[in-house]
């Protein structure tokens, strides 16, 4: 290497990977306080209540993107294919891909997106009239994207004092960096944003590994040495260069995908932590909009990433947040959720739908969409009361349907982007993996697996027919 900001300087004992090498810029960007502030952020929130080992964080898996970075990045320099400079960015885009997340990871960037979206209605779950008292499936079922944590993150990046002169030092513009890993760079470098941000990247690599290694499970057991010496930078028709996979390994890459669809279905969205979830994020919502949390938007958070309080902004503040507001509010249904949270009494789920389809879902399927979305009441009529939840959970195994081209003007640009492209070093044609009608992917990549739960927060000292709520709710979707 000749470019001095990729000289090792540090290794970190990792579990996963062993050594990983840390440069001189690298150890600097992870000694500032903002970034040891992901120490207390758990990379999968509160999995842990079903995965007791599931207490690994932001940032040790942060360290882990960025040691998949450096095989990534070192292997396609070997070949030519990436510069030393392109190659001193994407390891730094990779260790701060995170930077922006907030308590309970991604839990708590929908509670700051439902917040955004509904600002003007500071008190929208307190009124005088319990009856009036906001629904608690309009919370549980939000899943606003309008607090992202890769756009906090860009935030960071650009306007921390510390971190943006750790970077402009070493002569990288932070905008740069936080638009690699937000995915916005891709227009002028797909490169940049296959390797951080699609289907097969070094983010989505390294949570498989670790998370399966953390919680027991093994769907992660992906041959990551193999996987990278697939990876090329090759140009397409147009001139534009693209990463893709050797074609002779795509079994490998299939694998990935695989492993990665039963991950989120068995782990991610586990019955039991969706349920969780679900009643920690009305609680959550209730706590923000309070106004007894450290921040009431993003707008606050904005205002103080580079002060102490930011520093608090973790888990371990938030579980002491909900306990003081417990203590003090006379909000009965927080209280409620607040205590089956800390007894962990998760909410009874009482429908549970699975469908699996091309074009559209089963007509029993898409009922059971319109109705929760568009009347909700009737399902609030056979409950008996409000305090009931709902997700609606999608899982894909790749982002394109099998029918695309490589150049197709009509698809979704980012998914085009994020999906996986083959090259056969034979006839040296580009394609995509899921247009390859011999791959079990090609297959699976026209269906979308949907989840439906339905969950009721349980009353205390009262029986619940939870087997008539299932048969009606079964008949109104059926008549």
């Amino acid at each position: 290497m000749t470019d001095k900001r990729l000289k090792i300087v540090k290794y970190i004992n990792d579990p996963v990977y062993g050594g990983i090498g840390i440069t001189q810029m690298e150890l600097e960007l992870i000694d500032t306080p903002v970034f040891q502030r992901l120490r207390g952020l758990r990379q999968l929130a509160r999995v842990n209540l079903v995965f007791p080992g599931a207490e690994h964080s932001r940032y040790v898996h942060s360290l882990g993107v960025l040691h998949i970075m450096a095989l990534m990045t070192e292997h396609l320099l070997r070949l030519d294919m990436l510069s030393e400079d392109d190659v001193v960015k994407m390891r730094v885009a990779a260790l701060l891909h995170d930077i922006g997340h907030y308590p309970l990871s991604h839990l708590g960037e929908s509670v700051y997106g439902y917040c955004k979206d509904n600002q003007n209605a500071s008190n929208i779950v307190q009124f005088a009239n319990q009856q009036e008292e906001k629904a608690l499936y309009e919370m549980t079922s939000s899943h606003s994207k309008s607090a992202h944590h890769e756009h906090l993150g860009k935030y960071i990046v650009a306007n921390n004092r510390q971190i943006k002169e750790i970077l402009e030092k070493n002569d990288l513009d932070p905008i740069e960096i936080g638009e690699i890993f937000t995915g916005e760079f891709g227009s002028r470098n797909m490169v940049y944003t296959q390797l951080l941000h699609s289907s097969l990247d070094a983010d989505r690599l390294d949570y498989l590994l670790r998370d399966s290694y953390q919680t027991g499970v093994k769907y992660g057991l992906v041959d990551l040495q193999y996987l990278i010496r697939l990876l090329m930078v090759e140009e397409e028709a147009e001139g534009r260069k693209v990463l893709v996979c050797n074609k002779k390994g795509q079994h490998v890459v299939e694998h990935f995908l695989m492993s990665r669809y039963f991950h989120y279905s068995q782990v991610i969205f586990h019955k039991t932590n969706t349920a969780f979830e679900g009643m920690i994020k009305c609680m959550y919502i209730k706590l923000v909009q309070s106004g007894a949390f450290l921040y009431r938007s993003l707008e606050d958070i904005h205002a103080s990433v580079n002060s102490e309080d930011f520093l608090k902004f973790n888990d371990a503040f938030l579980e002491v947040s909900l306990k003081k507001h417990y203590d003090s509010t006379n909000d009965e249904v927080f209280k409620r959720l607040y205590e089956m949270y800390r007894d962990r009494i998760r909410p009874k789920v009482i429908f549970d739908a699975k469908d699996l389809y091309q074009e559209s879902p089963s007509p029993e399927f898409s009922v059971l969409k319109w109705e929760l979305k568009k009347n909700p009441d009737k399902i609030t009529n056979i409950i008996g009361h409000n305090r009931w939840g709902y997700q609606i959970i999608p899982i894909t195994i790749e982002k394109i349907h099998s029918s695309y081209g490589v150049t197709e003007k009509n698809a979704d640009i980012e998914d085009l982007r994020e999906a996986v492209k083959l090259y056969d070093p034979d006839s040296k044609e580009i394609s995509y993996l899921a247009g390859d009608r011999l791959s079990v992917v090609s297959r699976l990549a026209n269906y979308k697996s949907e989840f439906i739960r339905i969950y009721v927060l349980e009353e205390k000292g009262q029986a619940n027919d939870y087997d008539r709520m299932h048969r009606e709710i079964k008949a109104l979707i059926t008549s």
